[in-house]
């Protein structure tokens, strides 16, 4: 490597700054993380519930020591079925096209899986300018369809996990965040050589989410929450965490009297939640939009309790990175997953709260009312969160962890490979 030449990673995931969904952060956070020591850029696309009016629609622009190559791509409603296919298909030709048309070179191209269609666009490029290849899986597909009955499995399904597993197989790196993950990876159908395969959670920022008295939250008290124990998920509302199951636990006789589910967010289920929570006639749930990143330790010390719920279906397919915010905050947690998933694990390992089982709103409810007793409790598990986060899943931790990867194989690229100065096209000429 030539002396003072920084290695020039690519990034390509259709989420990125200012979207406020968890992925588009957690990758502005890593790519800001690593310009000191690289040339870095993302090929993104348009958020989905963006923070701010201030980007470039499309283009590419700096933004903190990152280029950012925006592309347009269709935008349907994600909660129609054939919209959100339709979108993944756009980004991804999108991607494939600016790539093949731009003269962005690389060493190193690091992809994440929203659309799961993008490491297929990664590998030709990456093949094509003579770069490594880090596939980032943020999560499994198409297992997370099949299991949650979006598709069903057969030809097709073995199609494209045969040409994804390919892509993994060749690339020089697969990251997943958790062990749940690597150990489905490992097995059949997909059979990954573990050589290839590094644990990396993601993480938050324990210097700006810190814990603060309930009672002093301003959106607590902006919502007249005061005198309610709130229990609160915040983040994305997908269909991979049976959300309907804990709307319905309001409804159970178990479910505390002074108990308010607070359900922050937005997502494919967030429509059908609101409407069976009206048909339930339940005065115990609310609903708020996503809360600017700024204010986010003041939203999550709103809640009593957190919940992080996953479908049983799809253990060792993804990991919420929801977690850890909650954690950064010093809250107590109630885990509804399986006891072989990660999330599991963790809360219950570090005595970070409650765990029961998904799919079961009794049980549930009979957990919140646990939780609503026990102050104790839920301030001796508040430490624990924040004691961990801060050890293992705070941002400078878990980044520097990604950044030893990424040096390590940028090593091994030699002098020779040292890419052109970048010279793209703009995506408003090649779309």
């Amino acid at each position: 490597m030539l002396k003072d030449y920084k290695s020039r990673l690519v990034f390509l995931n259709r989420c990125y700054w200012p979207d406020s969904e968890a992925t588009g952060q957690l990758l502005s956070d890593l790519c800001e993380s690593l310009v000191d020591e690289f040339d870095v850029h993302v090929v993104c696309g348009q958020p989905n519930f963006p923070t701010t009016d201030g980007y470039l629609q499309r283009g590419t622009e700096d933004r903190n020591g990152v280029t950012i190559h925006r592309l347009k791509h269709k935008r349907f409603d994600k909660r129609i079925p054939t919209g959100r296919l339709l979108n993944l298909i756009s980004f991804s030709h999108s991607a494939s096209r600016y790539l093949q048309l731009s003269r962005l070179a690389a060493d190193i191209v690091i992809c994440e899986t929203d659309p799961f269609l993008l490491p297929l666009v990664a590998s030709r490029y990456a093949g094509r300018v003579d770069a490594s290849l880090i596939c980032y899986l943020q999560d499994i597909y198409p297992d997370v369809a099949e299991a949650i009955g979006k598709v069903r499995s057969g030809w097709l399904t073995s199609q494209i996990r045969r040409r994804l597993r390919a892509v993994y197989q060749k690339a020089d790196r697969v990251v997943v965040l958790g062990e749940c993950m690597r150990r489905r990876l490992e097995g059949l159908p997909w059979s990954i050589s573990p050589d290839l395969m590094r644990v990396i959670p993601n993480w938050a920022d324990c210097q700006s989410i810190e814990p603060k008295p309930t009672e002093s939250s301003d959106l607590r008290h902006r919502e007249n929450l005061a005198n309610a124990f709130v229990v609160m998920h915040s983040g994305n509302m997908g269909l991979t965490q049976r959300l309907d199951v804990l709307v319905e636990a309001t409804n159970s006789v178990h479910w505390p009297e002074a108990a308010v589910l607070l359900l922050i967010g937005d997502g494919a289920a967030g429509k059908s939640l609101q409407a069976r929570a009206a048909a339930l006639g339940s005065k115990r749930v609310r609903f708020l939009p996503y809360q600017p990143r700024q204010d986010l330790a003041d939203s999550l010390s709103a809640a009593d309790l957190h919940v992080v719920s996953m479908d049983e279906r799809i253990s060792g397919c993804l990991c919420p990175s929801k977690l850890y915010g909650i954690m950064a905050a010093g809250r107590p947690i109630l885990a509804i997953a399986s006891g072989d998933t990660d999330l599991a694990r963790v809360v219950s390992e570090n005595k970070l709260g409650w765990c029961c089982s998904p799919g079961q709103a009794d049980e549930i409810a009979k957990a919140v009312a646990s939780a609503s007793k026990d102050c104790l409790h839920r301030e001796a598990a508040g430490l624990n969160s924040r004691r961990l986060a801060r050890h293992a899943f705070d941002r400078p931790v878990v980044l520097n962890e990604f950044k030893a990867m990424v040096a390590e194989l940028a090593d091994e690229v030699t002098g020779s490979h040292r890419v052109p100065e970048c010279d793209t096209l703009a995506p408003a000429a090649i779309a």
